[in-house]
């Protein structure tokens, strides 16, 4: 333990020191954050209009219904790239100490001009040449627009360079002066609006300029280019649950050696999100979810089952103390676990480098998920819907009785037990420590 806790120390906690101290990676964190109004707020229409019954699902198709959740679901999740690229530039420029608004309206500006702005339509039409006739594609006119399928997932790590280099370049320009000085009796709306215009077209010219170079590569644009060469294998290799259950197990060892896990999640969030939406994309067009597996893992290895390190587990145990102690704790930090918030726990226990714990917080993912794994293997899961989206605050058997109906529950009632079996031997061992020191101390009272 302690030439493991030496390591980490020595290698990955510098790392993890730089990528905290970064504006890079925390502005990216804080702009993904910044979206959970957006995401959550819609997340009432998205459970109402894709609650999992099949004769409300027809019922709303007959009426008309369903068109006008998927305008609300495109309006918020499918332009999750849009609100991503403000975001970002606007917290990264206002950490700069610059004035963000511009930065972050620039950038959303800068990504529409690197998109596509012509849609190719088809049509399908019977050959009357053939006998039997066969259905033919045919290409139709090119409609003025804006493809969805880039202001959603396939579009963040276009939004995230965009987002960057947009607020790096506000930055320098800025401190090169290369803004309009307005006299003091320009009021300061008018002002604000007009200092930076010529650092705007400098930056606006930039990004066209990559447009009309991207537009003589094969790739055609930018947003193609990404996809293929980097975002493509990386949502492959995050997609898969192996690696899921290694993330999430690097995650909770490196919050056990006090190393918050948002170095890891900083780093292959982005990847996860644009996997997530790319099922709610293929849910939406009744495909397959080309991410199932993922989705259902990083669930159950992730924060739903009591919050980092899985601590539903913990507190069933816990109602089995016989310390003092630990059962004062049970009654101050077992409630908030059942909604995903154990930091009373994570510091009041504690379970950062305690020697009890250590292998219950690495485990936990690697049996749950794996089980999990297992299970979906076995288990009927065409029904799991992606589009109810849940604050991550609900608790577990709900949000996985909504998501899969009767077979996620049953995943959530077999990976409970085992989460108990995990930590119920280890949390003994420090419940008896923890009760037979209260007796020596009392006994020392006594006397």
């Amino acid at each position: 333990m302690e030439a493991l806790e030496k390591f980490l120390n020595k290698f990955i906690g510098p790392v993890a020191q730089k990528m905290n101290n970064s504006k890079f990676f925390s502005a990216l964190a804080e702009a993904f954050m910044r979206t959970t109004p957006i995401t959550l707020g819609v997340a009432l229409l998205m459970i109402v209009g894709n609650f999992p019954i099949p004769q409300w699902i027809e019922f709303l198709a007959k009426t008309g219904m369903t068109a006008h959740f998927n305008a609300a679901l495109g309006a918020t999740i499918n332009l999750l790239s849009v609100y991503v690229t403000f975001n970002f530039a606007y917290i990264y420029s206002k950490k700069e100490g610059h004035d963000p608004l511009p930065a972050g309206l620039l950038a959303i500006g800068s990504f529409f001009i690197l998109m596509p702005q012509m849609i190719q339509t088809y049509t399908l039409e019977k050959s009357v040449t053939e006998f039997p006739a066969q259905t033919v594609v045919t290409a139709s006119n090119n409609v003025e627009a804006f493809a969805s399928q880039y202001t959603g997932g396939t579009g963040l790590f276009v939004a995230i360079i965009v987002g960057y280099f947009t607020a790096v370049l506000y930055g320098f320009l800025i401190r090169k002066n290369l803004t309009i000085k307005m006299p003091d009796t320009v009021p300061s709306n008018v002002s604000e609006s007009l200092s930076p215009a010529i650092l705007s077209g400098v930056i606006l010219a930039v990004f066209f300029i990559v447009r009309i170079i991207f537009s003589f590569t094969p790739f055609d644009n930018i947003f193609a280019f990404i996809t293929t060469l980097i975002q493509a294998p990386l949502q492959s290799l995050t997609g898969s649950p192996i690696a899921i259950i290694l993330i999430f197990t690097l995650a909770n060892m490196l919050w056990f050696f006090g190393i918050h896990p948002n170095m890891v999640y900083g780093v292959v969030m982005p990847v996860m999100t644009a996997n997530m939406l790319a099922n709610m994309t293929a849910y939406q067009q009744h495909q397959e979810l080309p991410y199932l597996a993922m989705a259902v893992v990083s669930y159950v290895c992730g924060n739903a089952f009591g919050g980092q390190g899985s601590t539903y587990g913990l507190v069933i145990s816990m109602f089995t103390a016989k310390s003092e102690r630990y059962k004062s704790l049970f009654k101050l930090a077992g409630p908030p676990v059942l909604f995903n918030v154990n930091e009373p726990l994570i510091f009041g226990m504690p379970l950062m480098l305690n020697p009890f714990f250590f292998v219950p917080m690495v485990a936990s993912p690697l049996l749950m998920g794996g089980i999990a794994w297992g299970m979906l293997s076995v288990l009927d899961f065409s029904k799991y819907n992606p589009l109810i989206a849940l604050p991550w605050t609900t608790p577990a058997p709900i949000a996985m009785a909504l998501k899969g109906g009767f077979n996620y529950l049953l995943i959530f009632i077999v990976l409970l037990i085992v989460n108990v079996l995990v930590w119920y031997p280890f949390f003994k061992m420090a419940d008896k420590k923890e009760y037979l020191l209260e007796q020596e101390n009392a006994k020392t009272a006594e006397v």
